[in-house]
């Protein structure tokens, strides 16, 4: 498979053609975009059927080899790939070593292998290894394995080991990625990681310069280990990064970065010319009950929460759909009353339609995005969507800074604070949230 620009925006934001898809010729998908999350190779939440009336398009999924290594036997037996294996064959897929929005225990390294933490515990893993499980995967993106679960707050020497064993790893990667027949339909991305210091930062991109011609792209960790205050980051510490590494890298290369991000920072990454992200967002939102309704109309004042508390009393008797005039199955067929119904009574069904909003609107986002680097107005739109954003930030900051981690339920103070809904007093002056 192959990528290329086929747009760019006024600043580094572009649109890109994902293309040449073995198992799915014809297909194109256009980038930016999110993949869809997976869990056991399976969409989170939503069976095949479900995901077919959520989108009508081959999607990109994405999957951690954390959460799937168990279905390795049976994909080597139908020989196929994981993709048919899992009933999704007419999706692409991106499989990666952890899913960097989970926590997991500290430490536990080895030379040349990484702690897998599956739900069965932990396996230590190295490149061969890595690489045998991609030979029977077959996936249509491999992220090279790397030592990438470390915060811009870990120790120079805990960075410096990562940025080590990730340089002998990506080699490992690229010999057995060279030799092997079942994957030269593939695309191998490396991975970029030591982000918190600021000498190996600049080897691990110079380490990706010396394989750049055999490499499709790149992929960004580093940055959080999957604790919400690793998170916790500031959005200009983030654009040094995007920066820095869109400097010195070739443009042709699909730059993908991994970790649950709100749309404020999605966008400051489309910015810097980022192009794939990994889909987590919306199950966090889905897996804490809440609902995604950002207002993409750039010429509507921001008077509104872009995230509803499903769970919240006033949605009792709220017979609106989630988001008006939004054309998913869930706000077509359903109202805020039931789901918030659901949600009290832990019914299963509650995640299936809240997952079916999150997913449709998400992906909203990114079509509008691409619709603004095509139009030369992404600039009016990141300062929209960023804005609403800040609203949260500022009148509920409780349940904004759950926004890149676990998304914990805010203590709901009368008259003190302003709960995640989708009402806000007329007073608010949405000026002052920039």
């Amino acid at each position: 498979m192959h990528f290329i620009v086929k747009q760019t925006g006024v600043g580094g934001e572009r649109i890109g053609h994902l293309t040449d898809f073995v198992k799915i010729p014809g297909t194109i998908l256009e980038t930016p975009t999110a993949a869809l999350f997976t869990q056991g190779g399976s969409v989170v939440h939503l069976t095949a059927d479900v995901l077919s009336w959520v989108f009508c398009s081959p999607q990109l999924l994405w999957v951690p080899l954390s959460n799937s290594i168990q279905l390795e036997i049976g994909v080597k037996v139908q020989n196929d790939g994981v993709a048919k294996f899992a009933g999704l064959s007419g999706h692409a897929t991106c499989v990666t070593l952890n899913n960097l929005s989970e926590v997991t225990p500290s430490g536990h390294f080895e030379p040349n292998k990484v702690p897998l933490w599956t739900k069965n515990g932990k396996k230590m893993i190295s490149a061969n290894r890595y690489m045998d499980v991609m030979e029977i995967f077959k996936p249509d993106i491999i992220l090279a394995i790397a030592d990438g679960r470390t915060s811009l707050a870990e120790g120079n020497k805990r960075v410096s080991k990562a940025v080590d064993r990730t340089k002998q790893m990506l080699k490992e990667c690229l010999d057995r990625y060279k030799a092997s027949k079942d994957l030269q339909s593939s695309m191998l991305v490396g991975v970029i990681v030591g982000v918190a210091n600021s000498r190996k930062f600049d080897e691990s991109i110079q380490n990706i310069l010396n394989h750049v011609n055999t490499l499709g792209g790149v992929a960004l960790e580093g940055i959080t280990d999957g604790t919400e205050e690793s998170m916790d980051v500031e959005i200009d510490k983030l654009k040094e990064v995007f920066e820095k590494i869109g400097s010195n890298l070739p443009k042709d290369l699909v730059y993908i970065i991994e970790g649950c991000w709100n749309p404020a920072v999605i966008l400051s990454a489309i910015e810097y010319g980022w192009d794939i992200f990994d889909g987590s967002y919306p199950v966090k939102l889905t897996n804490a009950g809440v609902a995604l309704k950002l207002n993409f109309d750039v010429t509507k004042e921001n008077d509104t929460m872009y995230l509803l508390d499903m769970i919240d009393e006033r949605y009792k008797e709220d017979f609106k759909p989630i988001l008006e005039g939004c054309e998913c199955l869930a706000c077509k067929k359903h109202t805020r009353a039931y789901i918030r119904h659901l949600l009290n009574t832990r019914e299963m069904l509650a995640s299936v339609l809240l997952s079916i909003h999150n997913l449709h609107h998400f992906d909203q986002f990114f079509r509008h995005a691409r619709q603004h680097i095509a139009s030369k107005t992404f600039a009016t739109f990141k300062q929209h969507i960023t804005k609403q954003c800040e609203m949260l930030k500022t009148f509920a900051p409780d349940r904004y800074k759950g926004l890149n981690g676990a998304l914990e339920k805010p203590t709901l103070q009368k008259n003190k604070k302003i709960r995640v809904s989708d009402n806000v007093n007329s007073n608010i002056d949405c000026n002052s949230c920039t």
